[in-house]
Protein backbone atom coordinates (compact mmCIF):
# COMPACT_ATOMS: atom_id res chain seq x y z
CA UNK A 1 0.00 0.00 0.00
CA UNK A 2 1.40 3.39 -0.88
CA UNK A 3 2.11 6.19 1.89
CA UNK A 4 -1.17 7.96 2.95
CA UNK A 5 -1.84 10.89 1.00
CA UNK A 6 0.62 10.59 -1.37
CA UNK A 7 -1.80 10.07 -4.12
CA UNK A 8 -3.10 13.29 -3.16
CA UNK A 9 -0.79 15.87 -4.10
CA UNK A 10 -1.25 18.02 -6.70
CA UNK A 11 -0.72 16.87 -10.86
CA UNK A 12 2.44 18.57 -11.02
CA UNK A 13 4.51 16.84 -9.84
CA UNK A 14 4.04 13.31 -11.48
CA UNK A 15 6.30 14.80 -14.87
CA UNK A 16 10.26 13.70 -15.22
CA UNK A 17 11.74 15.96 -16.81
CA UNK A 18 14.08 14.71 -19.94
CA UNK A 19 17.37 15.54 -17.99
CA UNK A 20 16.03 14.28 -14.89
CA UNK A 21 14.74 11.33 -16.69
CA UNK A 22 18.37 10.06 -18.01
CA UNK A 23 19.85 10.57 -15.42
CA UNK A 24 17.68 8.41 -13.44
CA UNK A 25 17.68 5.54 -16.10
CA UNK A 26 21.43 5.69 -16.50
CA UNK A 27 21.20 4.76 -13.24
CA UNK A 28 24.99 4.63 -10.78
CA UNK A 29 27.40 5.03 -13.68
CA UNK A 30 29.25 7.77 -11.73
CA UNK A 31 29.80 9.99 -14.86
CA UNK A 32 31.19 7.51 -17.06
CA UNK A 33 30.90 8.71 -20.54
CA UNK A 34 32.82 5.63 -21.88
CA UNK A 35 30.25 2.62 -20.77
CA UNK A 36 27.56 4.62 -22.06
CA UNK A 37 29.43 5.75 -25.59
CA UNK A 38 29.83 2.14 -25.40
CA UNK A 39 26.39 1.00 -25.15
CA UNK A 40 25.76 3.34 -27.67
CA UNK A 41 27.88 2.04 -30.06
CA UNK A 42 26.64 -1.49 -29.32
CA UNK A 43 23.02 -0.81 -29.88
CA UNK A 44 23.62 1.14 -33.07
CA UNK A 45 25.67 -2.28 -34.17
CA UNK A 46 22.55 -4.36 -33.13
CA UNK A 47 20.04 -2.30 -34.77
CA UNK A 48 22.27 -1.93 -38.17
CA UNK A 49 23.00 -6.04 -38.46
CA UNK A 50 19.02 -6.41 -37.53
CA UNK A 51 17.99 -3.48 -40.56
CA UNK A 52 20.43 -5.53 -42.73
CA UNK A 53 19.59 -8.94 -42.05
CA UNK A 54 15.96 -8.38 -42.68
CA UNK A 55 16.64 -5.95 -46.03
CA UNK A 56 14.65 -2.32 -43.91
CA UNK A 57 15.78 0.61 -45.00
CA UNK A 58 15.25 3.03 -42.10
CA UNK A 59 16.20 6.40 -41.12
CA UNK A 60 18.32 7.63 -38.35
CA UNK A 61 16.78 10.59 -36.40
CA UNK A 62 18.74 13.15 -34.64
CA UNK A 63 17.69 11.81 -31.14
CA UNK A 64 19.07 8.97 -32.34
CA UNK A 65 16.18 6.22 -32.71
CA UNK A 66 15.67 4.50 -36.14
CA UNK A 67 12.13 5.28 -38.03
CA UNK A 68 10.19 3.70 -40.97
CA UNK A 69 7.28 5.44 -42.19
CA UNK A 70 5.21 2.09 -43.36
CA UNK A 71 2.24 4.64 -43.53
CA UNK A 72 2.61 8.19 -44.06
CA UNK A 73 -0.66 10.97 -44.30
CA UNK A 74 0.94 14.44 -45.30
CA UNK A 75 -2.56 16.01 -44.76
CA UNK A 76 -2.94 14.30 -41.03
CA UNK A 77 -3.34 16.20 -38.38
CA UNK A 78 0.05 16.51 -36.96
CA UNK A 79 0.86 16.16 -32.95
CA UNK A 80 1.76 19.41 -31.01
CA UNK A 81 1.88 19.98 -27.42
CA UNK A 82 -1.16 19.60 -25.47
CA UNK A 83 -2.61 17.27 -27.37
CA UNK A 84 -4.25 13.96 -26.50
CA UNK A 85 -2.98 11.30 -28.94
CA UNK A 86 -4.36 7.98 -29.32
CA UNK A 87 -2.51 5.29 -30.64
CA UNK A 88 -2.72 1.44 -30.99
CA UNK A 89 1.02 -0.17 -31.15
CA UNK A 90 3.12 -3.38 -30.76
CA UNK A 91 6.04 -3.62 -28.97
CA UNK A 92 8.96 -5.73 -29.21
CA UNK A 93 11.97 -6.40 -28.49
CA UNK A 94 14.94 -6.78 -31.16
CA UNK A 95 15.23 -10.52 -30.37
CA UNK A 96 11.60 -11.03 -31.43
CA UNK A 97 10.19 -11.42 -28.24
CA UNK A 98 6.84 -9.89 -28.13
CA UNK A 99 6.70 -7.44 -25.03
CA UNK A 100 3.29 -5.36 -24.69
CA UNK A 101 0.36 -4.51 -27.91
CA UNK A 102 -3.01 -2.52 -28.11
CA UNK A 103 -4.38 -3.34 -31.80
CA UNK A 104 -7.18 -1.76 -33.06
CA UNK A 105 -9.18 -5.15 -33.34
CA UNK A 106 -9.22 -6.34 -29.81
CA UNK A 107 -8.08 -3.18 -27.74
CA UNK A 108 -8.99 0.54 -27.11
CA UNK A 109 -6.26 3.04 -28.32
CA UNK A 110 -4.20 4.56 -25.66
CA UNK A 111 -4.39 7.49 -24.82
CA UNK A 112 -0.90 10.28 -23.89
CA UNK A 113 -0.83 13.65 -23.33
CA UNK A 114 1.51 14.89 -25.23
CA UNK A 115 4.09 16.97 -24.27
CA UNK A 116 7.46 17.87 -25.98
CA UNK A 117 9.27 19.17 -22.89
CA UNK A 118 8.45 16.50 -20.54
CA UNK A 119 8.22 12.92 -21.14
CA UNK A 120 4.78 12.15 -20.87
CA UNK A 121 5.44 8.61 -22.40
CA UNK A 122 7.90 6.11 -21.87
CA UNK A 123 10.54 4.66 -23.02
CA UNK A 124 11.34 7.90 -24.46
CA UNK A 125 12.31 7.96 -27.88
CA UNK A 126 8.72 6.94 -28.57
CA UNK A 127 7.85 10.01 -26.75
CA UNK A 128 10.03 11.83 -28.99
CA UNK A 129 8.53 9.72 -32.25
CA UNK A 130 5.21 10.10 -31.63
CA UNK A 131 5.47 13.77 -31.70
CA UNK A 132 6.65 13.62 -34.76
CA UNK A 133 3.83 11.51 -36.97
CA UNK A 134 -0.16 12.66 -38.45
CA UNK A 135 -3.32 11.15 -37.54
CA UNK A 136 -3.48 8.25 -39.86
CA UNK A 137 0.13 7.27 -40.10
CA UNK A 138 1.93 4.20 -39.11
CA UNK A 139 5.76 4.38 -38.32
CA UNK A 140 8.07 1.33 -36.64
CA UNK A 141 10.65 2.79 -34.19
CA UNK A 142 13.84 1.63 -33.31
CA UNK A 143 14.77 2.52 -29.64
CA UNK A 144 18.56 2.09 -28.56
CA UNK A 145 18.45 1.13 -24.94
CA UNK A 146 19.31 5.22 -23.92
CA UNK A 147 16.49 6.08 -25.44
CA UNK A 148 14.57 3.09 -23.42
CA UNK A 149 14.77 2.06 -20.23
CA UNK A 150 18.96 1.50 -20.20
CA UNK A 151 20.21 -0.76 -17.65
CA UNK A 152 16.25 -1.21 -16.17
CA UNK A 153 15.01 -5.35 -16.11
CA UNK A 154 11.68 -6.52 -15.66
CA UNK A 155 11.41 -10.43 -14.65
CA UNK A 156 11.84 -12.28 -17.78
CA UNK A 157 9.87 -9.50 -20.13
CA UNK A 158 12.77 -6.67 -20.32
CA UNK A 159 16.47 -7.27 -20.15
CA UNK A 160 18.99 -5.06 -19.03
CA UNK A 161 19.87 -2.54 -21.91
CA UNK A 162 16.95 -3.74 -23.96
CA UNK A 163 16.58 -2.06 -28.01
CA UNK A 164 12.85 -2.02 -29.18
CA UNK A 165 11.05 -1.78 -31.86
CA UNK A 166 7.40 -0.46 -31.54
CA UNK A 167 5.10 -0.34 -34.28
CA UNK A 168 2.77 2.65 -33.85
CA UNK A 169 -0.56 3.62 -35.59
CA UNK A 170 -1.77 7.50 -34.57
CA UNK A 171 -5.08 7.27 -34.26
CA UNK A 172 -6.39 10.47 -33.23
CA UNK A 173 -5.95 13.96 -31.56
CA UNK A 174 -8.41 15.37 -29.57
CA UNK A 175 -8.17 18.00 -26.71
CA UNK A 176 -9.17 18.09 -22.83
CA UNK A 177 -12.58 19.45 -24.00
CA UNK A 178 -13.37 16.26 -25.80
CA UNK A 179 -11.51 14.29 -22.65
CA UNK A 180 -14.07 15.86 -20.47
CA UNK A 181 -16.87 15.56 -22.08
CA UNK A 182 -16.23 11.53 -22.70
CA UNK A 183 -15.16 11.47 -19.10
CA UNK A 184 -18.30 13.08 -17.88
CA UNK A 185 -20.32 10.71 -20.31
CA UNK A 186 -18.25 7.32 -18.41
CA UNK A 187 -19.34 9.06 -15.30
CA UNK A 188 -23.29 9.21 -15.94
CA UNK A 189 -22.76 5.62 -17.23
CA UNK A 190 -21.63 4.33 -14.00
CA UNK A 191 -23.80 5.65 -11.47
CA UNK A 192 -26.36 4.38 -13.74
CA UNK A 193 -25.40 1.30 -14.23
CA UNK A 194 -24.45 1.09 -10.55
CA UNK A 195 -27.93 2.11 -9.54
CA UNK A 196 -25.63 4.52 -6.35
CA UNK A 197 -28.20 7.31 -6.86
CA UNK A 198 -28.47 11.13 -6.99
CA UNK A 199 -25.30 12.96 -6.95
CA UNK A 200 -25.10 16.63 -7.05
CA UNK A 201 -22.94 17.19 -10.49
CA UNK A 202 -20.90 21.13 -10.32
CA UNK A 203 -19.62 23.30 -12.52
CA UNK A 204 -16.28 22.00 -12.26
CA UNK A 205 -16.87 18.17 -13.38
CA UNK A 206 -16.89 17.01 -9.56
CA UNK A 207 -20.04 14.34 -8.60
CA UNK A 208 -20.71 14.47 -5.28
CA UNK A 209 -23.12 12.36 -2.97
CA UNK A 210 -23.47 13.05 0.70
CA UNK A 211 -23.66 9.65 2.60
CA UNK A 212 -24.70 10.68 5.52
CA UNK A 213 -24.81 13.70 7.86
CA UNK A 214 -22.39 15.84 10.39
CA UNK A 215 -22.52 18.78 11.86
CA UNK A 216 -20.50 22.30 12.56
CA UNK A 217 -19.35 24.65 9.18
CA UNK A 218 -17.51 23.56 6.25
CA UNK A 219 -13.64 23.65 6.31
CA UNK A 220 -12.73 27.18 4.94
CA UNK A 221 -9.25 27.98 3.35
CA UNK A 222 -6.28 27.54 6.25
CA UNK A 223 -8.46 24.98 8.17
CA UNK A 224 -6.67 21.69 8.88
CA UNK A 225 -8.37 18.66 7.64
CA UNK A 226 -8.15 15.40 8.95
CA UNK A 227 -9.94 12.52 6.77
CA UNK A 228 -10.33 8.98 5.93
CA UNK A 229 -10.63 7.65 2.75
CA UNK A 230 -10.72 4.74 0.08
CA UNK A 231 -9.46 5.89 -3.15
CA UNK A 232 -10.49 3.66 -6.16
CA UNK A 233 -10.47 3.48 -10.07
CA UNK A 234 -13.72 3.79 -11.78
CA UNK A 235 -15.17 0.23 -12.39
CA UNK A 236 -11.87 -0.57 -11.11
CA UNK A 237 -9.56 -2.10 -7.83
CA UNK A 238 -8.69 0.62 -4.54
CA UNK A 239 -5.40 2.09 -4.85
CA UNK A 240 -4.97 3.86 -1.80
CA UNK A 241 -6.75 3.87 1.22
CA UNK A 242 -6.08 5.46 4.85
CA UNK A 243 -5.38 2.88 7.77
CA UNK A 244 -7.93 3.26 10.68
CA UNK A 245 -5.91 4.69 13.21
CA UNK A 246 -4.28 7.32 10.93
CA UNK A 247 -6.32 9.77 8.87
CA UNK A 248 -4.88 12.11 6.74
CA UNK A 249 -4.60 15.40 7.07
CA UNK A 250 -3.91 18.24 4.79
CA UNK A 251 -4.31 22.57 5.06
CA UNK A 252 -7.16 23.66 2.92
CA UNK A 253 -6.50 25.86 0.57
CA UNK A 254 -2.77 24.98 0.11
CA UNK A 255 -2.65 23.06 -2.88
CA UNK A 256 -1.67 20.12 -1.31
CA UNK A 257 -4.30 17.78 -2.51
CA UNK A 258 -5.87 16.93 -6.25
CA UNK A 259 -8.31 19.29 -7.56
CA UNK A 260 -11.25 17.39 -6.75
CA UNK A 261 -10.55 15.74 -3.59
CA UNK A 262 -10.15 19.22 -1.75
CA UNK A 263 -13.28 20.79 -3.81
CA UNK A 264 -15.44 17.71 -2.42
CA UNK A 265 -14.31 18.00 1.40
CA UNK A 266 -15.05 21.75 1.33
CA UNK A 267 -18.58 20.80 0.90
CA UNK A 268 -18.60 18.50 3.67
CA UNK A 269 -18.58 18.84 7.50
CA UNK A 270 -17.10 17.13 10.94
CA UNK A 271 -18.56 13.69 10.94
CA UNK A 272 -20.06 13.92 7.02
CA UNK A 273 -19.25 10.85 4.67
CA UNK A 274 -19.21 11.30 1.39
CA UNK A 275 -18.74 9.90 -2.32
CA UNK A 276 -16.45 11.69 -4.88
CA UNK A 277 -16.23 10.94 -8.18
CA UNK A 278 -13.53 13.02 -10.06
CA UNK A 279 -12.99 12.96 -13.34
CA UNK A 280 -9.14 13.02 -14.43
CA UNK A 281 -9.06 16.87 -15.10
CA UNK A 282 -9.79 17.77 -11.61
CA UNK A 283 -7.15 14.66 -10.45
CA UNK A 284 -3.65 13.77 -12.64
CA UNK A 285 -4.95 14.63 -16.04
CA UNK A 286 -2.37 13.05 -18.93
CA UNK A 287 -0.54 12.12 -15.94
CA UNK A 288 2.49 9.37 -17.13
CA UNK A 289 1.64 6.65 -20.05
CA UNK A 290 4.13 3.89 -19.19
CA UNK A 291 4.43 1.27 -22.26
CA UNK A 292 4.35 -1.97 -21.19
CA UNK A 293 1.90 -0.85 -18.17
CA UNK A 294 2.73 -3.97 -16.09
CA UNK A 295 5.98 -2.69 -15.07
CA UNK A 296 4.85 0.38 -14.01
CA UNK A 297 4.79 -0.19 -10.09
CA UNK A 298 8.22 -2.22 -10.43
CA UNK A 299 9.50 1.60 -11.87
CA UNK A 300 7.53 3.40 -8.97
CA UNK A 301 9.02 0.73 -6.42
CA UNK A 302 12.75 1.63 -7.75
CA UNK A 303 12.15 5.22 -7.95
CA UNK A 304 12.43 6.21 -11.45
CA UNK A 305 9.10 7.32 -11.80
CA UNK A 306 7.10 9.23 -9.42
CA UNK A 307 3.98 7.14 -7.39
CA UNK A 308 1.81 8.42 -10.34
CA UNK A 309 -1.67 6.72 -11.62
CA UNK A 310 -2.73 5.45 -15.29
CA UNK A 311 -3.15 8.24 -17.52
CA UNK A 312 -6.85 9.80 -17.77
CA UNK A 313 -7.91 7.78 -14.96
CA UNK A 314 -11.59 8.91 -13.31
CA UNK A 315 -11.27 8.42 -9.58
CA UNK A 316 -14.14 7.34 -6.76
CA UNK A 317 -13.20 8.07 -3.19
CA UNK A 318 -15.50 7.06 -0.53
CA UNK A 319 -14.45 9.50 2.08
CA UNK A 320 -14.71 10.67 5.97
CA UNK A 321 -14.24 13.91 7.47
CA UNK A 322 -12.87 13.12 11.02
CA UNK A 323 -12.22 16.66 12.38
CA UNK A 324 -11.88 20.45 10.93
CA UNK A 325 -9.48 22.17 13.14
Amino acid sequence: MKNKGELLIGKGTIFISMLSMAMLLLGCMDDDESALERQIRLDEEAILQYLEDNDIEAQKTVAGYYVVKDVENSGGEAVADGDIVSIYYRMSLLNGNKVDSAVSTQNAPVKIGYNNDFFTLLPSGLNIGVGSMRVGEVYRFFIPSNLAYSSYSYKQLIPANAIFIVEVELANISDSDDQEQIEENIILAHIESEGLGEFESLSSGLFFQSLSAGSGTNPKNGNRVEVHYTGRYLNGPVFDETESNRPFAFIVGNNSTIPGFEEGIKKMKKGETALLIIPSHLAYGESLQVLPEQIREDLIDKRIINNSLQPFSILEFEVEVVDIF
